[in-house]
């Protein structure tokens, strides 16, 4: 009688389920939005980080972007026809982090994009050897400034990676000494560079980093 009630018991339970409406099943892909969540950050994460090291990875990660987007709008316009306004609720309070770089300046990811330029210069005496420096007398001081790289940068604009030990470029152009803007004014994009201010960004050390753009990369003496 045992085996006969246990029986019962699970036929029971079984149309139990059964008879659950749908908005109490889950949803093949229900978790698939978080997975979705996840790989965007990793994916904003991984494209600064990699911004110096390997530009063209950087920049390819946006179709792998492209189409998590693609996969959260058909979860958003499904959940939408179906009614579920959880999972719309939920969806929509995603929108935030999904379209961050689009929002406003990512100044959160400057730190990991920093650490990838770190990696990317090191070891630092080698990356020096490769930039075009000037050395010039300041203040009875020898200094140094010059043009390490540039790459592609947003909106049609060039990243260009500038070596200056004296930290003038990131101060007023009034602040600025003439020794030093004669000697940033000898290469390429540094006449731009000398009368430009407020658009420079520390990167570490002595490196900086400013946006140009490809008109004035040819801006020279």
């Amino acid at each position: 009688m045992s085996t006969a009630s246990a029986k019962s018991s699970s036929t029971d339970e079984a149309g139990a389920n059964a008879q659950q409406p749908a908005s109490h099943r889950k949803l093949p892909g229900s978790k698939l939005k978080y997975l979705l969540l996840i790989a965007i950050v990793l994916i904003f994460a991984a494209g600064a980080f990699l911004s110096s090291s390997a530009p063209r990875v950087s920049d390819g990660l946006i179709w792998a972007y492209v189409a998590c987007v693609l996969l959260l709008s058909f979860l958003f316009l499904r959940a939408l026809f179906r009614r579920r306004w959880s999972e719309v609720a939920i969806l929509c309070a995603m929108a935030p982090v999904v379209f961050y770089p689009y929002l406003g300046p990512d100044l959160s990811l400057r730190w990991i994009y920093v650490a990838g330029f770190r990696f990317h210069a090191s070891p630092i005496e080698e990356y020096l050897s490769r930039c075009e420096l000037v050395e010039f007398v300041e203040k009875g001081a020898t200094q140094k400034v010059g043009v390490c790289e540039s790459r592609g940068g947003s909106w049609n604009t060039v990243d260009v990676v500038i070596y200056d030990t004296t930290g003038e470029l990131v101060l007023p152009v009034a602040q600025r000494t003439p020794e030093w803007t004669n000697a940033m004014g000898r290469f390429p994009p540094g006449k731009f560079v000398a009368r430009s201010e407020g658009r420079a960004e520390r990167l570490f050390g002595y490196f900086y980093d400013i946006e140009v753009g490809p008109e004035d990369l040819n801006d020279s003496p």
